[in-house]
Parts: C-alpha cells; sequence; structure tokens
C-alpha cells in the first residue's frame, strides 16, 4: 500500500479544515440572511426544473439571461433538501474539488511532493476561496469542470472527456465560447502528454459542439425570449453590446483605449496574479484565460470586475491549469527552482488572505438585520400561496419555501414586507416615504407590525379575500 507522504497529509488535512470552516461560514450566512438575490434566485429556477426553470425575480425563464440546462441535474437534490444551503454546500464542494485535479493533472510530471504544494497553493488562492465563500451561480461549478477537461485530454480518457464537454457546454452561454477556443487548442497543440489524432478529434468536436450551442441560444432561444438581458454589461456611448465592443478597438480606438484602461481593472489583475506570484506567465496555457477576463473587463461596471464577485470563475480554472504547466516547465530545469516559486506562491496567498480577503468575511458572516426575529413574523404574515416582495436578502433566506417571492418591487404585487430603518441609506430615504405615501392613500394596508417591519397588503388584493 502506496504511502501518503507529507504534503499530501498536509493538503488533505487543508482541504478537510476549509470545507468545515466554509460549511460553517455558509450555515451562519443562511441563519443571518446575508445571501444576496442571486442565490434566492437560483433556488427557485432550480426548483422549477419540471416547469420551465422559472423565477419571480427574473420573471419567467431564466434562458433571457443564460443558457444553463446543466442546472437540471441539481433539481433532486434541490427537491430533497430544498434550502439555500443546500446549493452553497454543493459550491463549496466543487470549489474545493478543484485543488485534487490539479494535483492528478501534475502528478506524472513532477512526483506527489510537487504535485501536492500545488493543491496547497489551489486552495489557498484568495479568489478561488471567495467563488466557495460567495453566494451560489452557476459558473461556481465551472472550476472542477475545466481542470477535469484538461485532465481527461491530457489523460486521453475519452468518456470523461465527452461528459465534462456535456457539462461544461450547459452552464452558460459565455463558457461555451472558452470551450470552443479550449477545444481548438487542445486539437492544435495537444496536451503536454503529447498530441494525437483522436485528441485532435475530440478537440474539434468539443468545439463544434460548444459553437453549435450557442448559435442554437442566441439564434433560436434568445429571440424568442425578447433578447439577451446581460447584453447591457457591454453598452457605451462608441458602442452597444459584445459585438460592437468587440469591433470598437477599430471602430472608435481612442474611445474604446479611455473607457477601459483604468486603474481599478489594473488592480484586478494584480489581485489574480499576485497570489499565484506570476507563474501563470510563463505558461502559454495561460492565454486560455484571456476570454475569461475580456468577458469580465469589457463590462461597463466595476461591479464586474470587482474580485470576489462570481464573474471571476470564468478565468480562475484556466489560470490555475496555466499555473500547473508553469510549474512543471520550471520543475524540467529546476525542482528547487519549482518548489521556491510555489512556496512564494503560497506565502503571497495567504498574506492577500490575512490582509485583503476578497471573500469580505467581517461583512458577511453578520446578520443582515438587527432584528430578523420580526422580519421572519411579518413575512409569516404573508399568505404561503401569496405573491409579494421583499429585500434582497430576506428573498433569498424564503426563496425555497416561497415560490412566488421576488425582490424590489414596491407596488403592483399583493404584498410587500419591508423594514422602515432597513440598512440602505436610498431605501430609507425614497422608498420608505413611497410606502407610507401608498398607505395614506388607500394602495395598500399594513397587514401587521413588528418593531420596525411592516407586511403591506394590497387593498385591492384584501378587498378581493373578503
Amino acid at each position: 500500500m502506496q504511502r501518503i507522504g507529507r504534503s499530501d497529509r498536509v493538503l488533505i488535512i487543508l482541504a478537510a479544515v476549509l470545507f468545515v470552516l466554509l460549511a460553517v461560514a455558509a450555515a451562519v450566512r443562511q441563519a443571518g440572511w446575508t445571501y444576496g438575490a442571486d442565490t434566492g434566485t437560483f433556488v427557485q429556477l432550480i426548483l422549477d426544473v419540471p416547469h420551465g426553470m422559472n423565477d419571480a425575480l427574473e420573471a419567467g425563464s431564466h434562458f433571457r439571461y443564460h443558457d444553463s440546462p446543466t442546472l437540471v441535474l441539481l433539481w433532486p437534490l434541490l427537491a430533497l433538501v430544498p434550502s439555500s444551503l443546500t446549493l452553497q454546500i454543493v459550491q463549496v464542494l466543487a470549489t474545493l474539488a478543484t485543488a485534487p485535479l490539479l494535483v492528478f493533472l501534475l502528478r506524472p510530471y513532477t512526483g506527489e511532493a510537487m504535485a501536492a504544494r500545488l493543491g496547497i497553493l489551489a486552495l489557498l488562492y484568495p479568489p478561488l476561496l471567495a467563488l466557495g465563500f460567495n453566494e451560489f451561480h452557476e459558473v461556481g461549478l465551472l472550476s472542477p469542470l475545466v481542470v477535469g477537461l484538461v485532465l481527461a485530454a491530457d489523460r486521453r480518457a475519452w468518456v470523461a472527456f465527452g461528459i465534462i464537454v456535456l457539462l461544461l457546454v450547459g452552464i452558460r452561454e459565455d463558457v461555451c465560447l472558452e470551450v470552443a477556443i479550449a477545444g481548438i487548442t487542445l486539437a492544435i497543440a495537444g496536451t503536454p502528454s503529447g498530441r494525437s489524432r483522436a485528441l485532435a478529434i475530440a478537440g474539434i468536436a468539443a468545439a463544434a459542439l460548444a459553437l453549435a450551442v450557442d448559435a442554437a441560444y442566441y439564434g433560436i432561444i434568445v429571440p424568442r425570449l425578447g433578447g439577451w438581458m446581460p447584453a447591457h454589461f457591454y453598452d457605451y456611448p462608441f458602442a452597444h453590446g459584445p459585438i460592437a465592443l468587440l469591433a470598437a478597438p477599430f471602430t472608435h480606438p481612442a474611445a474604446f483605449v479611455l473607457a477601459i484602461v483604468s486603474l481599478g481593472r489594473l488592480t484586478y489583475l494584480l489581485e489574480a496574479l499576485v497570489p499565484l506570484a506570476f507563474l501563470p506567465l510563463r505558461s502559454r496555457w495561460s492565454l486560455l484565460a484571456i476570454p475569461g477576463f475580456a468577458i469580465v473587463l469589457l463590462a461597463n461596471t466595476g461591479l464586474v470586475w470587482r474580485m470576489g464577485m462570481h464573474y471571476s470563475a470564468l478565468w480562475i480554472p484556466w489560470l490555475l491549469v496555466g499555473t500547473a504547466f508553469a510549474v512543471r516547465d520550471t520543475a524540467r530545469t529546476s525542482e528547487r527552482t519549482a518548489f521556491r516559486w510555489l512556496d512564494i506562491a503560497i506565502a503571497l496567498s495567504a498574506i492577500v488572505l490575512i490582509g485583503f480577503n476578497p471573500m469580505h468575511p467581517a461583512h458577511y458572516l453578520k446578520p443582515n438585520y438587527h432584528d430578523l426575529a420580526d422580519a421572519r413574523k411579518a413575512i409569516a404574515c404573508v399568505p404561503r400561496d401569496a405573491p409579494f416582495s421583499t429585500h434582497d436578502e430576506w428573498y433569498s433566506a424564503v426563496a425555497a419555501q416561497r415560490p412566488l417571492v421576488t425582490v424590489g418591487k414596491l407596488n403592483g404585487i399583493a404584498y410587500l414586507v419591508y423594514a422602515d430603518d432597513f440598512d440602505n441609506a436610498g431605501f430609507r430615504n425614497n422608498a420608505v416615504p413611497l410606502l407610507h405615501a401608498q398607505v395614506a392613500n388607500g394602495t395598500y394596508r399594513v397587514a401587521c407590525t413588528f418593531g420596525n417591519v411592516h407586511a403591506y397588503e394590497a387593498t385591492a388584493y384584501f378587498n378581493e379575500r373578503k
């Protein structure tokens, strides 16, 4: 029986500790109602799989926003345990699974100790850890699948390769673009284990499938649903939509540079590369991260290119694959140098986690509202079969049990549940006066009040119930 080396033991212990910490953090966040609206949206749309993946916040089919049929596979689990915590634990497991897959990818080329060291680095890499801590998104499943794809290609495991490709093209439409580029790259360049006719065929087939899925989504599904909703992220005065923006460097070069070249985007790149000690820059495989970086950095809002947001999932796994092969290339010249750079990267990742943690635990691990008991009582006033609107985080907290709950509406719905003293200045200054005015003019009546939390019932709905 093969003995487990010291580095492997450290890797296993670290993974176990991180699972406990992230799982406990998920439970704390669920109990404190600090998950944003996205978690609630995914809870609703996955529970609605038998009826087409609709959700209240998106006011219809999720496919108006993203092409995510792979989420169907989570329906049995969420139907069995209907809770936002279920999805969060799935995302934690997906995040941590990335590390052992990287270990398996590197081990044949460098040996066990160095591969385990890479796994430790992955587990401590701040952007990846932030994905596990963040609210659930479909791209939270991307990292292990991408590393698994490269691993399967490198080992010539074609059944696994095919299954992973199918899962990847069903995650999101922008992931299809990444799979297409990766498939063509594998077909042309091969993997570290070499080229082969079978690999070329598999790569081209993966690329063709990914492009076909995108063509069907944008050519058939999106027009029938009224357009692709995230397109607004790529609207600029000189270009409207992704295609026009990609052409802008040639059609409006000066305006493009002024809009895209910014300090915020530069620091984002540094936050991605510094914890890895710039190792990805030593491998051409890191070029596969460029599409993901482009999708993120071309967006017109800093909310997209803020480290800790789920959008980073689009480039993280490709950057980690590049890191793995950079370590391999360095070790071929000097194992001592490769170990040294891995240790430097581990130290830098630890420093970032301590001083600049993108998870922001101090903010998210405290309750969303000072008296959630009042919030629960007010929501309990709303009939279970009635549609109602509430705060983002409260929406996510009850979405699994309340399929008709939505967020952000202040009128035009049967019930509203809001707190006058909610910790948001814009809400207190704008929404609260509107709510009170609607009570004064008879549009809504206060059905019940607990502390500063009110459940408002639409007068028309109240009269209809009578």
